[in-house]
This record gives C-alpha cells, sequence and structure tokens, in this order.
C-alpha cells in the first residue's frame, strides 16, 4: 500500500511533521548565515570546507617535461631505428635536469640526455626511454626503437591549465586537494571557520563517564557521542556537561553559552512526557522558541528544532540510537549549513542488498533500521538486528547497515531488494 502524507498524529503528540517538511520549516523560519572565513596554511586544511572557488593560476606542469629518465630527441630522427638498426645520435654537451634546465636547441641529429621531470630542450618532440639506448662511445648514442611525436612528454598545462576550475566553495577538502593546491604553488587557502557546536545532556539519572554507577544512576554516553559526532562533521564540540531536571540550572546553561557557540544540542528531557522539561525551558528564553516538535520517523519521534535568534537548539531524543538518527538527519544538515558544505564530510557507501525476512514499517514513519549485511551463496543480502531498541546502542555497533524505510511504504518484503547505507566496511572487502 502506497499513500502520501506529511504530517500523522501519535499518542502523546497532536501531530508529527514528516522530516523534509519539518527541515523546511526550521529553514524557513532561521535565515541561517554561513560561518566566516579563516586563511589557513593548506598543511592545516585537511577535513576543512573551502570558502571560495579554487581556479588554477598556472599552468601545471608550468612547462613541456619529461616523463621517463631516458634522451631528448627529434621523432624524425627515429623513424627507422630498430634493434637491427639502431639510429646513432650525437650527444649535446649539456644534459637536462629539474635544477638545470637546458639552454641550447635541440638539432637534426642531436640527443639530450634527460632527467624525469626535467624540461624539454626546444627542438626536441620526444623522448626515448633509456632501455632503449646505448651509449657506444664519447659523444655519441644508440637508439634502437623509433617514437612518435609526444612520447613520454608531459605537456605544459597537460594536468591543469590556467584559469581552470579546481574545487568550489563547499568542498570539504581530502588529502588530494592539498596535493593539488601544493602543485599550484598555494601555500594558504581561504577555510569556512567551524561552527561552535555546545552539547548539554539532561536528566537526574545521568552521571559522568568515569564515575561509579549506584542503582538508579546510568552513565551518560549521548554526550561522549554527539560530541564525536559534531567533530566528525566538521564542527567545533563544546562539551557543557550534565545538568540535572532543574528549569533554571538548564536556562541558565543554554543561555550563557549562546554568547560563545553556533548552534545547541541537548538530549534528553524533550519528549511530553511530565519531567520533559526542554520545550518549554526554550520557549521561555526567546523568540522564535520550538519551531518543530515530534516528527514522523523512528527512532527519533520526540526531536524538536528550535532557535533563538539566529542560533539553532536542538532537542534531541535522551535515548542514544534515537538521539544518533535525530543528529544525522537534523543537526548535521543544519551544521553543514552553517559552513556552506555541498555535501557530507564523510560520504558513506552504499550497496543494494536482498532481504533475508520482512522487514516492517508503519506508513507514515520515516523507520531507519539496523542491518547485518552479508555475502550469501554468491549474494549480498541483509537482515535486521533482533534487538533494535532505540535505548540499545550496541546495536549500532553490531550492525554495518542501515536500511532506510520511506514514509509512504509499509516495509521491505523477504527477498526485496533495498538501498542499504554502509555503516562499516564488509570484512570481505576490507581484505581485497
Amino acid at each position: 500500500m502506497w499513500i502520501e502524507l506529511t504530517i500523522t498524529r501519535m499518542k502523546g503528540f497532536s501531530r508529527l511533521t514528516t522530516i523534509k517538511d519539518a527541515l523546511n520549516t526550521f529553514y524557513e523560519t532561521v535565515h541561517l548565515e554561513r560561518m566566516p572565513a579563516e586563511t589557513l596554511r593548506i598543511i592545516s586544511c585537511l577535513g576543512r570546507v573551502l570558502a571560495d572557488d579554487l581556479t588554477c593560476p598556472r599552468d601545471v606542469p608550468p612547462f613541456d617535461r619529461s616523463a621517463m629518465d631516458g634522451y631528448a630527441v627529434r621523432a624524425e630522427d627515429l623513424y627507422a631505428a630498430s634493434d637491427t638498426n639502431p639510429v646513432v645520435l650525437a650527444l649535446t654537451e649539456t644534459p637536462s635536469s629539474i635544477d638545470s634546465p637546458p639552454k641550447e636547441t635541440l638539432n637534426r641529429g642531436e640527443a639530450m640526455k634527460i632527467a624525469t621531470g626535467a624540461p624539454i630542450p626546444v627542438g626536441a618532440s620526444a623522448v626515448i626511454m633509456v632501455e632503449y639506448t646505448e651509449e657506444t662511445g664519447p659523444g655519441k648514442v644508440e637508439i634502437h626503437r623509433p617514437v612518435t611525436p609526444g612520447e613520454n612528454v608531459s605537456a605544459r598545462g597537460e594536468d591543469v591549465k590556467a584559469g581552470q576550475p579546481i574545487l568550489t566553495a563547499g568542498s570539504f577538502l581530502q588529502p588530494q586537494d592539498i596535493g593539488i593546491m601544493a602543485a599550484l604553488g598555494l601555500s594558504e587557502v581561504s577555510i569556512v571557520c567551524r561552527p561552535r557546536v555546545a552539547v548539554l545532556s539532561n536528566g537526574n539519572e545521568l552521571v559522568d563517564v568515569g564515575i561509579e554507577t549506584v542503582p538508579g544512576k546510568i552513565v551518560d554516553s549521548n554526550r561522549p557521542t554527539i560530541l564525536s559526532l559534531v567533530k566528525a562533521s566538521g564542527g567545533e564540540p563544546v562539551d557543557l556537561g550534565i545538568t540535572s531536571d532543574d528549569r533554571d540550572l538548564i536556562a541558565q546553561k543554554i543561555s550563557r553559552s549562546l554568547d560563545s557557540v553556533d548552534m545547541v544540542l541537548v538530549s534528553g528531557g524533550t519528549s511530553v512526557g511530565e519531567k520533559d522539561l526542554l520545550p518549554g525551558i526554550v520557549n521561555s528564553l526567546g523568540k522564535p522558541g520550538v519551531i518543530v516538535h515530534g516528527v514522523a520517523m523512528r527512532p527519533g519521534r520526540p526531536v524538536a528544532l528550535c532557535a533563538l535568534g539566529l542560533k539553532p537548539i536542538l532537542l534531541l531524543p535522551g535515548f542514544p540510537v534515537a538521539a544518533m538518527m535525530a543528529y544525522d538527519v537534523f543537526a548535521e544538515p543544519i551544521m553543514l549549513k552553517l559552513m556552506g558544505a555541498r555535501s557530507r564530510a564523510h560520504v558513506r557507501p552504499t550497496l543494494r542488498a536482498a532481504a533475508l525476512r520482512r522487514v516492517p514499517s508503519i506508513t507514515g514513519t520515516r523507520s531507519f533500521v539496523r542491518v547485518l549485511v552479508m555475502k550469501k551463496d554468491g549474494r549480498t543480502v541483509f537482515e535486521p538486528l533482533r534487538a533494535t531498541g532505540s535505548g540499545i546502542i550496541s546495536s549500532m555497533v553490531r550492525a554495518n547497515g542501515m536500511l532506510v524505510i520511506p514514509e509512504n511504504k509499509e516495509g521491505v518484503e523477504e527477498g526485496e531488494e533495498a538501498m542499504i547505507t554502509l555503516l562499516r566496511p564488509l570484512e570481505e572487502d576490507m581484505m581485497q
């Protein structure tokens, strides 16, 4: 059964908004501006977002150069060369090397010794590899095969031509991007500043990592997880610690952080129970306050998208897996918008796999199902994990894939193929 649904009702919420509508409503309400830029040396730019389009300032390579060790020649001198009929050329006195470019023109019947990367002398049209040559006496080299014009020569601008676009603003810079910047002679570039993202955990029951728990207390796993997610997304995490279920303390933590951060993430206390104080607290601190509360997704339904002025405030569910899903769906895209990024920092690979058993879903809700992907009888298949409650964080460790079932689908049938996003590489792929 296929249906179209933008808003649905669910116990505890007057309405649930679809993920798409939730993001659109948030962006229509809060007009986010890109973070300012800073100039950094290229060696410090890995994983950062490029602020401006990058255009090649010069040809790379800047001159015709040899791609091999050998001899620069005129190709027409060697058209008849062979093992049985070698051609003997006169060696010029000055070889061409990277640190000593040639100063003389290569004439007909001459060859010049040349190193890999060295400039091609004027008059030469090719390079013969040293393997096909033999110096037979003072000032002479015997060549045993022909070459074509341009053979073993890297032409000026062959890699990149002056004025050619290289990278676009909003690109997360990877090692190869740093390499081409160096090749272009760029020592520094303009980079988008990292958004500072405050992370706060709420709950009387929470204690910090390393503190011994007693009955009624649990270790706060959300904060270390979310702090790590912020860093992986390209942001600068700011740890606000843990607050108890105290309105004044929570309000104080949030309001004080706004002077020094660009975004706030709070986990816990965001549902509709008696102790879920966060939505009311945010509304009491200013406008626009809570923009969307309750989203048609599972897990992650109690997430709230809020703002104070132009500062995004996201209230994430208290259960660890639900908090991670809400972060992935809402917090990271908002962070990327703040950075002007064109894609996620880490693009996860996807593959198609067949379901080993039926995976049900609720129409009107987007389901994020943790699955185990494997190879079986030559096929790529998957099955959902048995224990997948939103509080079972170990399911995110055991799963190597995520199945997303859209709002208008009742589930995935046994044997049906679906697109899986890999959370970890398949073990056999890592061994190849």
